[in-house]
């Protein structure tokens, strides 16, 4: 009796105490929807961060006072002309309804039997004072452009309609790198809310700042080139559209949100029409959507919200295609060319033939060319001179290797990249330790859960419930984990293809920034795992290591940014800039 009376007593009591703590939970919730996202605790930090970078991106640009000027080039006894105008150009052809560009075709050129010999070409545009243009495709006797119409059709066009004159390069670059800073923050800040949980903020906003300075943003600002545009449109829209199919679903196979789904895939799919590279992003759509479609929720006919979530999913990329290959038809008679290999460039692309070594090596040079330290300001050089001071010279002394001037590859300029295989050995040893305790493992976690039911039932009070709730987190929190390694694992996979396929076309800095975000990003998740692991143990070493690894990495790109030698470098661009900062730093 006396038991029942107590049971029957502290009910109320409980349920008053749920209810006041159900009602203290909505105030806060409205609370917090009445505040601004961007200045809620959770955004402010990388709001602050992406105004910065944003203010360094415009700096930056006005440091190498650009320009869209036409110029000869003299390259190999010959004479080419070099116009930066080419976005512009096709800006115009397509207010004009044309896929070509209106642009002077010198006689001798449409005349070629093969206007892709370089040699040739540099021989007759020295001989008739007429040259022809180079980094231009050109076929059947007319100038294209080879790289993505979408900068043009939403940047370039637009401008030109409105206001009659040319949007210059390098604003379009800065327009979208700060458009790519925030597409950047918005991925990381997602994956800490998704699958870095309890990482500290602080931690989250440095590795942010990190991958920002590995991403090349700052170097492709620096070299406002057309060849800059399509990345950085690019950069642009796949980190947003991972972010969002990321934000679409939870771990635990529910039904994904179909607009989130489709907003993701025509951002991925978008690049089709950037730079197609940046396409196998889309792999992480299966990666970050896997428990939907294992649970059928997806890809599947099951239901009315399964197949509005499969067509979310892929008619993005079928009507983004379809546009691509129409273009591409309509260019050059074949909907699956693109036009790259008819680019007037240094070497014949219709004829090019790279061997299995040479593409290789030429991937290994962009992931792990050392850096080439010097002891005069800036302290760094192009690792590629031919020069006879330079000890790295041999690496592309009589390879097949198009090499541009950069001071290291990937690895070298963000060293967080070398715990990476120590991540994986430790990701490795962990999944077989779980495996030989996997028995023990889950005997415990039933006795465990079944405590946390019972205590629950029996004495109605809120421990029990703290208990399942905590059992709850630890296991949301060990799925997001897993998640992270697999997503890095995807990432660093993805890093050795996009390596594989730019390689051969050259090896500088402008490629690189089309797998670097990857990379940092790749050993981030990995690591992510291992530093909670090891902070819940009281061990801090490893997130001291990393920080290290991190800061150290952003001195290393600062002084990439003052290197001579490089494209644009500031000793040429704006030589006062450079004798100032030389001061600062010899002083």
């Amino acid at each position: 009796m006396h038991s029942t009376a107590t049971d029957r007593t502290s009910a109320p009591t409980f349920a008053s105490d749920t209810a006041a703590t159900t009602t203290v939970e909505r105030a806060k919730s409205h609370t917090r929807h009445r505040i601004p996202r961007i200045l809620r605790p959770d955004w402010l930090p990388f709001a602050i961060l992406w105004a910065l970078a944003s203010a360094i991106i415009v700096l930056l640009t006005i440091s190498t006072h650009p320009v869209d000027t036409a110029y000869q080039l003299h390259y190999a006894d010959g004479t080419f002309l070099v116009d930066r105008a080419q976005y512009q150009r096709l800006a115009d052809a397509f207010l004009h309804g044309r896929t070509w560009l209106d642009v002077h075709v010198p006689d001798w050129l449409a005349a070629m039997d093969n206007p892709y010999d370089a040699q040739a070409r540099g021989a007759e545009g020295t001989a008739s004072g007429d040259p022809s243009l180079w980094d231009w495709a050109f076929y059947h006797g007319r100038y294209y452009c080879y790289f993505g119409p979408l900068p043009a059709i939403v940047l370039f066009a637009p401008y030109k309609a409105l206001t009659g004159m040319d949007l210059s390069t390098a604003a379009a670059c800065a327009i979208l790198a700060i458009a790519a800073c925030a597409s950047l923050i918005f991925l990381v800040q997602t994956l800490w809310k998704r699958f870095w949980k309890g990482t500290p903020r602080w931690f989250v906003v440095l590795t942010c700042t990190a991958i920002i300075a590995a991403s090349g943003l700052s170097y492709l600002v620096l070299v406002p080139w057309f060849y800059s545009i399509p990345i950085l449109a690019s950069l642009a829209l796949a980190p947003t559209g991972i972010a969002l199919w990321a934000r679409s679903a939870d771990d635990i196979g529910s039904v994904p949100r179909t607009g989130m789904v489709a907003a993701g895939s025509l951002l991925v799919a978008l690049t089709m029409m950037c730079r197609p590279t940046f396409i196998l992003t889309a792999v992480f759509g299966l990666i970050l959507l896997w428990p939907q479609i294992r649970s059928r929720e997806m890809l599947a006919v099951r239901s009315r919200h399964a197949i509005q979530a499969s067509l979310a999913a892929i008619v993005p990329f079928l009507l983004v295609g379809g546009v691509m290959m129409w273009y591409n038809a309509a260019r050059f008679g074949n909907p699956l060319d693109f036009g790259a290999a008819y680019n007037l460039t240094g070497f014949d692309m219709t004829q090019r033939h790279v061997s299995p070594q040479a593409r290789l090596f030429s991937a290994a040079l962009l992931l792990f060319a050392p850096i080439r330290f010097t002891r005069e300001f800036p302290f760094t050089a192009d690792v590629f001179a031919t020069g006879a001071g330079n000890p790295w010279a041999f690496l592309i002394h009589n390879r097949d290797v198009i090499a541009e001037p950069t001071v290291g590859g990937i690895v070298a300029l963000s060293p967080i990249c070398l715990l990476a295989l120590p991540a994986v050995i430790w990701l490795i040893v962990s999944c077989f330790s779980r495996g030989s305790h996997a028995s023990s493992d889950t005997g415990g976690l039933h006795k465990r859960t079944e405590e946390v039911e019972t205590t629950g039932v029996s004495s109605g009070t809120q421990s029990g419930m703290s208990s399942a709730v905590s059992l709850e987190k630890s296991h949301e929190m060990t799925r997001g984990m897993s998640r992270s390694c697999a997503i890095g694992i995807t990432c660093l996979l993805l890093v050795g293809v996009i390596a594989c396929i730019d390689g051969p076309f050259g090896v500088n800095a402008r490629y690189m920034c089309d797998m670097a975000w990857l990379a940092v990003i790749g050993t981030i998740c990995l690591l992510m795992p291992a530093e909670a692991a090891s902070r819940m143990k009281g061990r801090r070493w490893l997130t001291v290591t990393i920080v290290v690894f991190l800061v150290f990495g952003l001195a290393l790109q600062a002084l990439w940014l003052m290197t001579t030698g490089r494209l644009e470098a500031w000793n040429v661009s704006n030589p006062a800039l450079y004798t100032w900062l030389q001061g600062v730093f010899t002083r």
